[in-house]
């Protein structure tokens, strides 16, 4: 071999050497910094996904927060912080106008710790109006640890109202109904007077609840 060739042949041991340097020091760590970035950059993609489905779950929280509040407003006025004996007998009244009674009795005893009892049954079912309801009967009322009888109280209540018979049993949907949660014990009806065949007097027992501490 002449010393040209040589001179060719180790022109190109240099060149491959060289460019065999050039890819392990400049080439390959620079496709691995690019490797590193792309794995980067996908989860910082899927860290955003993330990010973007909890601010829509928080969004339809939001969105429902005014439905929540109102709906918290209506249990508030059926289970009020304090006995509001005032508003109540308002709420009665309101309900003696729309079903054409007078309102002629109505008292209230001391509050007691709640003990669950059996509503009185539905008169349209066929179950006769006079008959009072057992307030012994086992008890129908759902449990729930939250519920105590240090921070849920019942005060019994006693309301008499006057007028025709039909007007009497609307009056009685009206109260078992109403904005104030009321649970009817009893329910008896008598002759209003000879003088008025067609009026009766409706005796109504209940209970109406009471959350302490409820804001």
């Amino acid at each position: 071999m002449t010393t040209t060739k040589w001179w060719l042949v180790g022109a190109m041991l240099v060149i491959v050497l060289v460019m065999l340097a050039g890819y392990t020091l400049g080439i390959s760590p620079k496709l691995d910094e690019l490797s590193e970035a792309r794995t980067t950059r996908s989860a910082a993609l899927a860290q955003n996904e993330v990010y973007e489905l909890q601010l829509a779950a928080l969004q339809r929280q939001f969105d429902g927060l005014e439905t929540v509040q109102d709906e918290l407003a209506v249990l508030r006025e059926a289970i009020p912080s304090g006995a509001t004996l005032p508003t109540l007998i308002g709420q009665l009244d309101g309900i003696a106008g729309r079903t054409s009674v007078t309102l002629t009795e109505f008292s209230s005893a001391d509050a007691m710790p709640y003990l669950p009892v059996v509503a009185l049954p539905d008169t349209a079912s066929g179950v006769d109006p006079t008959t009072a309801a057992d307030a012994s009967a086992a008890p129908s009322a759902a449990s729930s640890p939250l519920v105590t009888a240090e921070n849920f109280v019942a005060v019994p209540i006693t309301i008499a109202v006057t007028g025709n018979f039909d007007a009497v049993l609307e009056f009685l949907d009206g109260l078992q109904n109403g904005q104030r949660l009321m649970t009817v014990t009893s329910f008896s009806t008598s002759a209003a007077s000879a003088e008025a065949p067609d009026r009766v007097t409706g005796q109504i027992a209940g209970i109406v609840y009471v959350l302490l501490n409820g804001e």
